[in-house]
């Protein structure tokens, strides 16, 4: 039988967020190591500052396109702006973890760091019990022991090849304690994120533009601070190329994208980006920059995928609650997984 085109639509929508979604996964780390191999080295902070710009308008013309109605001005009452400032924490969290991405993606090589990035499964899942009193089940406990084994291999492997230091001023260990704090604030936010869905009425398009308007303004601090600090302060864009507006589009279109994934895909799409994300970022990381990939990391990428996998698959052992803003229950707590990814 034919399917009907209300099922081919439904397919064609969650084929295309695998294929954006595992892009911008796996391209994100990709494009900053390529921006930095071509000798881009702009200020990070500005760099965050002008995605979360775009993110912001970009998730403002969505929110006017698809879930404004009649009485819209009433998200931006005075009532709706207290309601608001609950989100500013939330944009702080990922103002501190998107710098952290900078240093974790310097100091690794992508298909190491695309792997460690994982660890943010585990936080947010017990976070997700300690904060939200959402029990794990059985299996989902054994994926996450899997990770956790996984992410080990990876750290044995980086040392085996090279030691503490990588190339140049690159430190392993850095790049390995970034990656744990990126994970760490990454499991918080996404708790908090899924409380502010659950208890705010919030439409998610308009969140997303009210946390990218607050981390601009929180940037815009940290950027004058710099400035007026600096006794030869420089341009706006020193140490922009071409390569680094790429890095701004992938920082931008990661947010919106998780969005998109929270609103119209589920957790067994999400697991299968992941994977072929950490796949893809290996091969293209051999393809560009000569990585070298050894038995130990391929081991470890097998057990990260399939933990990955598992974990987002396995069935939620607690009762799944209705999520406002569009979201069903289908979701579950991979809110928790993927807003703490900044969106």
């Amino acid at each position: 039988l034919l399917p009907s085109s209300a099922m081919l639509k439904d397919i064609i929508v969650k084929v295309s967020l695998l294929a954006l979604l595992t892009c911008q996964n796996a391209g994100q780390t990709l494009v900053i190591k390529a921006a930095q191999a071509q000798g881009s080295h702009p200020d990070s902070v500005v760099v965050m500052l002008v995605a979360e710009i775009v993110k912001c308008v970009v998730s403002l013309m969505l929110f006017f396109a698809f879930e404004a109605d009649k009485q819209w001005m009433q998200h931006f009452s005075p009532a709706a702006g207290r309601k608001s400032l609950k989100l500013v924490p939330i944009a702080a969290v990922f103002a501190m973890q998107n710098q952290l991405l900078f240093i974790g993606v310097h100091n690794l090589e992508p298909p190491a760091f695309q792997a460690l990035n994982q660890l943010k499964i585990i936080t947010a899942g017990i976070f997700s019990v300690i904060l939200l009193r959402k029990p794990l089940s059985s299996l989902q406990w054994v994926a996450l022991g899997m990770l956790a084994s996984g992410a080990a291999l990876v750290q044995m492997e980086g040392s085996m090849c090279g030691g503490q230091k990588t190339s140049g001023d690159a430190s392993t260990v850095t790049g390995l304690q970034a990656v744990c704090a990126s994970a760490t604030l990454s499991g918080m936010a996404g708790c908090y994120t899924e409380l502010m869905l659950k208890t705010e009425k919030i439409p998610v398009w308009l969140q997303s533009a009210t946390v990218a308007a607050a981390s601009s303004v929180i940037l815009t601090v940290f950027v004058l601070q710099r400035v007026y600090s600096s006794p030869e302060p420089e341009a706006f864009f020193h140490g922009f190329v071409a390569m680094t507006w790429a890095v701004v589009f992938m920082l931008s279109l990661g947010g919106i994208t998780v969005v998109a994934v929270l609103r119209y895909a589920d957790n067994v799409l999400k697991g299968m980006s992941m994977v072929l994300a950490l796949l893809l970022s290996g091969v293209m990381s051999m393809v560009l920059f000569g990585t070298q990939v050894g038995p130990v990391f391929c081991l470890a990428a097998i057990t990260i995928c399939g933990s990955v996998f598992v974990y987002q698959s396995a069935p939620a052992s607690a009762m799944k609650m209705q999520v406002s803003g569009g979201l069903t229950p289908k979701n579950g707590s991979k809110e928790a997984d993927d807003e703490g990814r900044g969106a």
